[in-house]
C-alpha cells in the first residue's frame, strides 16, 4: 500500500529539473555581418516585384508597380548601396519579340531619395505607374520587365534576368 501510495504521487507532480554541466562553454557572442565596403564592384542584382500591378487609384486599370532593388558585391553577403543609375524596360512580349513600352531611369541624385534598408540589408525602393495608353498597348494580359544597374565608381554594369509580371 505504501509503494501504491508513494507511486500515485510520483505520477501526480511533475518537476522541471535544470542542470548545466561545469566546463561547458558558453555559446559564442553574436556577431554584425561583415558589411561590404562601399568601393566594392556590383557582381549581382536581386529585384523583388509582385506577380501582378496594384490599382491603387481605382480605376479599374492596375498601373502601379513597386520594385526593390538590391545590389551585391562578392564576397561580401549584405547588399549595400552604391552610386550609380537604374533603368528599368518593361515590355510587351510578342509573336514578333520584345515590344518596348517603358523605359524608365533613375539618376544617381533620384536614388538617393530612394534608399531604405530592411532585415536583408540596403535597397533601392521604386515605384513606377503605367499610363492607361501604355497600359493597354499590352496585347496580352503579361508583359516581362528588367533592371539594370550602371555604377558611377567603376562604369560597371550588371542587368536582371527577365521577370514576367501580371498587368490584367
Amino acid at each position: 500500500m505504501v509503494w501504491c501510495f508513494a507511486a500515485c504521487s510520483l505520477l501526480g507532480c511533475q518537476s522541471e529539473k535544470t542542470m548545466t554541466r561545469t566546463g561547458d562553454p558558453l555559446p559564442p557572442l553574436p556577431v554584425a555581418g561583415r558589411a561590404t565596403p562601399a568601393d566594392s564592384v556590383v557582381s549581382d542584382i536581386v529585384v523583388l516585384a509582385p506577380y501582378s500591378l496594384s490599382d491603387l487609384d481605382g480605376n479599374g486599370l492596375a498601373s502601379e508597380f513597386p520594385i526593390a532593388i538590391y545590389l551585391y558585391a562578392s564576397p561580401f553577403p549584405l547588399p549595400f548601396w552604391q552610386p550609380g543609375n537604374i533603368a528599368v524596360e518593361l515590355f510587351d512580349e510578342t509573336a514578333e519579340g520584345e515590344r518596348p513600352l517603358l523605359d524608365r531611369r533613375f539618376t544617381s541624385d533620384e536614388l538617393e531619395g530612394l534608399k531604405q534598408s530592411n532585415v536583408v540589408g540596403e535597397f533601392y525602393a521604386l515605384q513606377l505607374t503605367l499610363s492607361d495608353d501604355e497600359l493597354r498597348q499590352l496585347s496580352t494580359g503579361g508583359a516581362g520587365y528588367r533592371v539594370s544597374f550602371q555604377s558611377l565608381r567603376d562604369d560597371s554594369k550588371v542587368t536582371s534576368s527577365v521577370k514576367r509580371i501580371n498587368v490584367r
